[in-house]
């Protein structure tokens, strides 16, 4: 199937960080206007440099490139401005609803309080589905190498914003030296509250069997961040089915990490049929330079199926949203209603 195809396809995006899909453009526009002093003197220069990091390896990547993207995002002006572009993005790649991710504690250096920085990225988030007629929800993360006591008052917050669109805590960053264990009491906070849990588990590091058996069995993960490995794993494949836990695989981005060399090594079909909720998703878009259509792209290329396979992941990711009852048959109404569109403008050869 043709990128071009994909694209006009309508998509679902579950597994997407706010400030991995921030354009060298805005991180620009943005840090001349507050007075932010950059490595560079133009927009143009900055998407070089990004690209210099990323040659330079994950480490310099993460720790310099999301430092910028950062940066310009600690007040609530600014946070509103990136969420509304970020609605923006979505619609250009034929996005219909995506639950967005960030950590509020990377954006604490203007003194906001978590549900500050939470409330300011509602608001553009908001106004950006206003314009551009798409749904959106957020997912709060906590960065594992945050104290538990920080992680509990995140997952406050995240309950306290239930009704300014989150829908769940996340878990996040260096998974290899931060296990999960670190923020059960977080996530134990959520356990009778509206808010639903997600972790990345299973990206990196040298114990991904454990760090997955602990999101399901201990966090309680309604749906599980990439869990790379997990086809290898019966024992942790049949809860997920059973739990109906869905799988957010990022299959691009770990290739663009290093982590996998193609998406065949995530089994992805072996995962479909044993009836995983599988979803295909981004991660980091705009720091890592591809779009979701792109990743399906990559995941399609030996699919005997592909128009099949890809309504599939777009119904597994209505599935596993943490969306209400509601409005997942909302979503999905409104998935079949452009479904159709799309295979009158694309028909079956």
């Amino acid at each position: 199937m043709k990128l071009t195809t994909i694209q006009q396809f309508p998509k679902i995006d579950l597994h997407r960080h706010l400030d991995g899909d921030v354009t060298a453009e805005d991180i620009f526009f943005l840090a001349k206007r507050d007075g932010i002093p950059l490595p560079v003197g133009a927009a143009k220069e900055l998407k070089k440099y990004f690209k210099q990091l990323h040659r330079r390896g994950l480490v310099e990547l993460f720790k310099k490139g999301f430092g910028l993207v950062t940066q310009v995002m600690q007040t609530e002006k600014n946070l509103s401005y990136i969420a509304f572009r970020e609605v923006e993005h979505l619609s250009k790649d034929g996005i219909i609803y995506a639950e967005l991710r960030f950590a509020p504690q990377f954006h604490t250096g203007q003194n906001l309080s978590y549900q500050s920085i939470i409330r300011a990225v509602s608001k553009g988030l908001k106004q950006g589905e206003k314009k551009f007629k798409i749904k959106t929800k957020i997912i709060v993360c906590i960065n594992r190498e945050s104290e538990p006591e920080i992680g509990i008052k995140i997952a406050q917050a995240a309950i306290a914003c239930a009704n300014d669109g989150v829908v769940a805590l996340d878990l996040v960053c260096d998974e290899a030296n931060y296990p999960p264990e670190r923020h059960l009491p977080a996530f134990q906070t959520t356990f009778n509250s509206p808010i639903k849990r997600t972790a990345h588990a299973g990206e990196f590091g040298n114990q991904p069997y454990k760090n997955i058996k602990t999101a399901i069995f201990k966090l309680k993960a309604d749906r599980l961040g990439h869990c790379i490995p997990i086809s290898q794993h019966k024992d942790l494949l049949a809860a997920a089915v059973k739990k109906k836990i869905g799988l957010e695989l990022c299959p691009l981005s770990n290739m663009v990490c290093g982590f996998i060399n193609s998406p065949n090594e995530l089994k992805i079909n072996d995962l479909v049929a044993r009836g995983a909720l599988v979803s295909i998703n981004t991660d980091d878009p705009k720091m890592f330079n591809f779009t979701l259509s792109d990743t399906l792209a990559e995941v399609l290329k030996n699919s005997a199926s592909p128009l099949d396979d890809l309504t599939k992941f777009q119904l597994n990711a209505i599935a596993s949203s943490f969306l209400s009852n509601k409005e997942k048959n909302e979503l999905k109404r409104l998935f079949i209603k452009k479904l159709k569109l799309f295979n009158q403008k694309n028909p079956l050869k």
